[in-house]
């Protein structure tokens, strides 16, 4: 079988440990970067992934920020960034996309595969490409040093879909050659309505603020999920379960989520969040201006309250995460997030809409101003 060309769009901690995990099974790797400054090192010298007491040395075909060079007749694009630079990597990648080529958004966050979709063909892009998105990150991983990644654990089970449900075998049979423990998704929305990320950052983060804003050393997850802290998580993973049921699929629970891409066992949401070996050693972020803030609120809950308010379901806790957000960075996260106008959805159709593009056979119904 012919071992396939894979390019990793960025190269943080995410993005290094996969380049190197797929380096690792012998394919083709090219890594792009935007900023030159993080790939300065690796660009003429191996790094090191480890994981446990094991230590491999990468060294990749293609580093560098060229990215007609980097997609350049690869098979699997694979964009590790995060989620409010999928328009405008979109955007910038549109001219040199071939044929046949897969672009996987790892991870999507909400609907990330079909704002992806719309920009490719804002900007007329003509290549017959599959745009699909994974609910989260195959690993959990740290950048210890410029030539050292960590690979704190990998995730028993990610769902991924394509953004139309036709293309989704296909994508898990080229994927699963690399990645072993994927699942299919019945449809974008099962991913994207399971955006962990939306559920756990800005709770966490917000409710432990001030022990940021002293710039307090603790362990994000561990130290920074009290009692009070996991019943928010509670209850935000509760508005996104109903938001998710009104539109007609049925997504997993937090608890339900941590067991099955963790293997943990079955009991609160503090307890296994708390006591999550992989959760360990994670600190929390020193700043305020942190992606935790500026790219799960717009790109995660921002499209969640409006799919809440548009179909008659209550939002107030992820209302509230938005509004202090906003205000703690002097942003407008509602006009900045993924609207519906973003995403090309109606508000007189949203769930025919959403619906019809998972099942639709050639290109997006244009439904913008519908």
């Amino acid at each position: 079988m012919r071992k396939k060309k894979y390019t990793i769009i960025g190269a943080g901690s995410g993005g290094l440990a996969t380049a190197g995990y797929i380096f690792l099974k012998g394919h083709e790797v090219s890594l792009c970067n935007r900023s030159e400054e993080r790939i300065k090192y690796i660009k003429d010298h191996d790094y090191t992934i480890q994981f446990g007491d094991k230590s491999d040395k990468i060294r990749l075909n293609y580093v560098g920020n060229n990215l007609s060079k980097a997609v350049y007749h690869s098979d699997v694009i694979i964009v590790v960034i995060t989620a409010n630079g999928h328009s405008d990597i979109a955007e910038k990648i549109a001219p040199y996309l071939e044929d046949g080529q897969i672009i996987l958004l790892v991870p999507g966050r909400t609907l990330g595969a079909l704002l992806f979709r719309q920009t490719l063909n804002k900007v007329g892009c003509k290549a017959n490409v599959i745009v699909a998105e994974a609910n989260t990150l195959f690993f959990v991983a740290r950048l210890k040093s410029p030539d050292l990644i960590e690979i704190k654990g990998i995730k028993k089970e990610v769902s991924v879909s394509a953004l139309y449900s036709r293309d989704t075998d296909h994508v898990i049979d080229v994927l699963s050659e690399v990645f072993h423990d994927i699942i299919k998704a019945d449809t974008f929305l099962d991913t994207s309505f399971s955006n962990i990320g939306a559920i756990f950052h800005p709770v966490i983060f917000l409710l432990n603020k001030d022990r940021i804003l002293k710039k307090e050393i603790f362990n994000f997850y561990t130290d920074g999920v009290t009692k009070k802290v996991a019943q928010y998580i509670g209850k935000v993973d509760f508005e996104f379960k109903s938001i998710a049921s009104a539109i007609g699929i049925n997504t997993l629970s937090v608890v339900d989520w941590l067991n099955s891409r963790y293997g943990l066992p079955k009991t609160s949401i503090y307890k296994m969040i708390k006591y999550n070996p992989t959760y360990k050693d994670i600190l929390a972020p020193t700043t305020i201006n942190h992606r935790y803030f500026w790219e799960d609120i717009p790109t995660g809950l921002v499209p969640m309250s409006l799919f809440g308010k548009n179909l008659g379901v209550p939002t107030p806790t992820i209302d509230y995460l938005i509004d202090e957000g906003s205000k703690i960075l002097d942003t407008d996260f509602r006009s900045e997030g993924r609207t519906l106008y973003k995403l090309g959805l109606s508000t007189n159709n949203l769930i025919s809409d959403l619906w019809d593009i998972t099942n639709i056979v050639e290109k997006i119904t244009n439904c913008i101003n519908k």
